[in-house]
């Protein structure tokens, strides 16, 4: 996979911060609460972080001419890849733009080809990614909005859910309508992607706006034709999906997996 979406079309980059307090929403990306909210992250949002949060702390824009402080560039991606409060930088909108990637992060994913359930759900809690959508964009971990919020900073998504760090290139948080693309003709939900375990990810609603009524804990369902999957949490959610029902599989280049043969220096 190469860490940046295969349809750039359906599933575009950005945006992600906002210029200015007076900006629209088409001028920014959106936010998450952790709780089921999304917000459109446009200037009044930025303006009135402090009420939102309850915390005058809050003050990401300058008073007399209402520009927002955005880190990005390489810079953005520097800060991007450290999600520790970092000193001397706070109050700041942050944009990590794929260009200063070279256009993504290159990963190997091994995946069960047949998922074999697992004598308990594991937690999806920790910084290890969850899966791969079938447009090649990684299914990141839940965000660590406490310890975001917590240096009065924003690790903006943009309409599609996702932004970019250079650890792991570009990847989704929350699954917002980008990459619905495995369309099911029985109008189910589409399918979006496969978990790490191997079961397959479909989209919150089918082709008529309904939402599953009995899920697990995990976020899946059995039926006869597609057996157990996941159905994507909601939007505002901060997951995916909830937890792993199969053992896991691995990428190549995170702990617990091999490391892929290494090219001469500068490969």
């Amino acid at each position: 996979m190469a860490g940046a979406p295969a349809d750039p079309e359906t599933s575009p980059e950005g945006p992600f911060c906002p210029p200015n307090i007076h900006s629209g929403e088409e001028e920014g990306g959106t936010w998450m609460d952790g709780e089921g909210t999304l917000y459109q992250v446009d200037g009044e949002f930025i303006k009135n972080l402090a009420t939102l949060y309850q915390d005058k702390e809050w003050q990401m824009y300058d008073v007399n001419t209402g520009e927002i402080t955005v880190i990005d560039g390489a810079r953005g991606c520097e800060v991007a890849g450290d999600p520790n409060p970092i000193e001397g930088f706070d109050n700041f909108c942050l944009e990590c733009p794929l260009e200063e990637l070279d256009g993504g992060i290159e990963k190997t994913v091994v995946i069960p080809r047949v998922p074999v359930p697992a004598a308990e759900p594991t937690s999806l809690a920790g910084r290890a990614n969850t899966g791969v959508a079938l447009n090649g964009v990684l299914f990141g971990p839940p965000a660590p909005l406490e310890l975001i919020l917590s240096s009065h900073t924003l690790g903006v998504l943009d309409d599609c859910g996702a932004h970019a760090n250079p650890h792991e290139g570009y990847h989704y948080h929350t699954a917002t309508g980008c990459s619905e693309i495995g369309i099911q003709e029985d109008g189910h939900s589409p399918m979006i992607g496969y978990a790490l375990d191997g079961y397959a990810i479909y989209a919150r609603e089918d082709k008529d706006g309904n939402v599953p009524a009995e899920l697990d804990d995990c976020g899946g369902e059995t039926d006869p034709e597609r057996g157990y999957h996941y159905h994507a949490s909601a939007p505002g959610v901060n997951q995916i999906f909830g937890c792993f029902m199969g053992e896991k599989g691995h990428f190549l280049d995170e702990e617990g997996g091999e490391r892929p043969p290494q090219g001469p220096p500068g490969e």
